[in-house]
């Protein structure tokens, strides 16, 4: 019998593990003191709920699959679905406001969709142990844009055939703002910090900095792209494109945090030119913080100079600092 982290051989000594679930118990713990989230389960190929472990002998059985995700993997993955959600809905919207119509039809998608992107809120924020009035966006706290949303909810349930365009008219911006936020809780300091209680095995660790490598060339020209996107009106293109890098960031952040207990690497003495990768992450955790505040301000203008003067030199020479940390992580 073979047991399997994520598709991974490991090596499980078996103790007093008899059968099926205390295998799953053992793996349970195993997550748990590492701050991951045992998720699904396949025992042969058949898929089981983790609470719901058949409670059988291990005679017979070929693999045991038990897939596991760090909390910071569910936070992000659940931001990105809500935030396509979001742009989803903003779109729907213009368009039933282009139609000048929204049949029910209409309106139980939108109440469908809109509980679970207020489920999803409020996951996220538990996972990140966020207190809703603990974020601003705008003149506003969370708890307010929340509150908002749940009122567009109530009217929207409530309003008659004839109400429906007029709750719709007075509230076209809100998923907009929502996916704002979103991205806003995705480059906080609480996320940063759930980043780092988020360890991945050594070869997953690896495979990231390799790609991050990889992609750095595609990331240097989606922010120039992105200011020139900014500075010439296309708002759309300028935030997709700022959405990819903030994904590609998220990426390479996560890696470091998690190279240095992994593989007891020290990132001050990663230098090139007399700057280190201590410093350099430093400076872009500081510009990351000041694209948050723009993002809150709504300063276009702003957004783009960042993006083109000071964040995109931080990483023209990221390459040569990945190379390097390669180096070590082979040697040792």
């Amino acid at each position: 019998m073979e047991v399997l982290i994520n598709d991974c051989p490991v090596d499980f000594e078996l103790e007093r593990e008899g059968t099926v679930s205390d295998i799953v118990q053992s793996v349970a713990e195993w997550t748990r003191e590492r701050d991951l989230v045992f998720y699904e389960l396949y025992v042969d190929d058949e898929h089981y709920a983790v609470e719901a472990a058949p409670d059988r002998g291990l005679s017979g059985v070929r693999v045991i699959n038990c897939i596991v995700h760090s909390r910071a993997d569910i936070v992000f993955s659940s931001i990105e679905e809500a935030a396509r959600y979001c742009d989803r809905a903003a779109s729907y919207l213009d368009g039933i406001l282009e139609a000048g119509a929204c049949g029910q039809g209409d309106v139980d998608d939108l109440l469908a969709g809109i509980s679970w992107l207020l489920e999803v809120l409020g996951r996220v924020c538990s996972l990140l142990g966020l207190d809703y009035k603990g974020l601003k966006y705008g003149d506003r706290d969370l708890s307010r844009h929340i509150r908002e949303v749940e009122s567009f909810r109530d009217a929207l349930a409530g309003a008659g055939a004839g109400g429906v365009m007029e709750v719709i008219r007075a509230n076209s911006d809100i998923f907009t703002n929502i996916r704002q936020i979103l991205r806003m809780l995705m480059l906080g300091e609480e996320m940063r910090s759930l980043i780092v209680r988020s360890i991945d095995s050594p070869d997953v660790l690896i495979a990231s900095i390799r790609q991050v490598g990889e992609d750095l060339e595609g990331q240097l020209a989606g922010i120039q792209a992105a200011a020139v996107a900014f500075q010439t009106g296309k708002d759309a293109e300028g935030s997709e494109r700022l959405r990819a890098f903030v994904d590609f960031i998220y990426r390479y952040i996560r890696t470091c945090y998690q190279i240095v207990p992994v593989f007891g690497i020290d990132l001050s003495q990663i230098e090139v030119n007399g700057e280190s990768l201590e410093q350099k992450n430093h400076t872009l955790r500081d510009h990351l913080h000041e694209v948050t505040t723009i993002m809150e301000n709504g300063d276009i203008i702003s957004l783009s100079d960042i993006l083109e003067y000071e964040i995109k030199p931080v990483l023209e020479n990221l390459g040569d600092y990945i190379d390097l940390l390669l180096g070590k992580i082979v040697r040792k």
